[in-house]
């Protein structure tokens, strides 16, 4: 988890600017090991591998507080990176959710204004990329979507602010792979990033994952069938001799 909540608290030395130096460097010498280790003549860097640096950085990592830090002036709050950046001013009443610096450092920030939620550029600008209209909004961690919540019903919007899916829904399940399966009404529905956000309307009675690689099999008034890339429903014998992509297989392309 590289997102958390204001109220978490984790005992790890705060990350500094010298750490996050160390691992730009790192970074640095595991593009020279792979870049190596690709040649025929190519040799451990300093006697490691790429494996082994991508090890000490994963390691290295761990073991520091790398979360953005909330400071108060003038009885409002803002956030600052570990190099001691501005990332949100101090314009606001609560902060949302805290990012790591090294996973989601360009994620924008969720923000409190009036007991309502919106999305902020992390510039230090204090530019909304949405209203300060939400009363939940949270970050779906695997895909670029953020989840919204007005009153009892949740909504999708993507990490520049539009909205994907209104707050219509009842239910929105963890991501499966790069979709995004909801419910309304007690019917189905999804999101697929890898179709350019390709919003299949909640108008199925199930929705079957075989697995990661394969199509998700969609349930229709008791037919059984999949989703092209342009949204419409194919019968299972309809997408056999179909070449293009269907909703929720794995395609290097994309």
């Amino acid at each position: 988890m590289n997102v958390k909540t204001a109220t978490d608290n984790e005992n790890k030395p705060k990350a500094t600017v010298k750490n996050l130096q160390f691992i730009e460097k790192l970074d640095q010498l595991i593009d020279i090991a792979e870049k190596e280790e690709e040649s025929e003549e190519g040799s451990p860097v300093q006697g490691r591998s790429s494996g082994d640096l991508l090890t000490l950085r994963v390691g290295y990592i761990e073991r520091y507080d790398w979360y953005d830090t909330i400071f108060e002036e003038n009885g409002k709050y803002g956030t600052k990176d570990v190099t001691g950046k501005v990332i949100l001013p101090a314009q606001y009443d609560g902060i949302g959710e805290l990012c790591h610096q090294i996973y989601f450092g360009k994620l924008p920030r969720v923000a409190v204004l009036n007991g309502k939620c919106g999305l902020v550029l992390p510039d230090g600008s204090g530019k909304a990329l949405t209203d300060f209209e939400f009363d939940s909004m949270s970050y779906m961690i695997i895909l670029p979507y953020f989840k919204v919540k007005m009153g009892e019903k949740y909504g999708i919007i993507r990490k520049d602010g539009k909205i994907i899916v209104p707050c219509i829904l009842d239910e929105v399940c963890l991501p499966l792979g790069h979709c995004v399966v909801f419910k309304a009404n007690g019917k189905y529905g999804l999101i697929d990033s890898w179709c350019g956000d390709l919003y299949v309307a909640p108008e199925y009675d199930n929705i079957e994952i075989v697995d990661m690689e394969q199509p998700y099999t969609m349930t229709k008034d008791g037919v059984e069938g999949v989703i092209n890339e342009k949204g419409e429903f194919m019968t299972l014998e309809e997408s056999l001799d179909y070449e293009d992509y269907l909703v929720g297989e794995y395609n290097p392309d994309f």
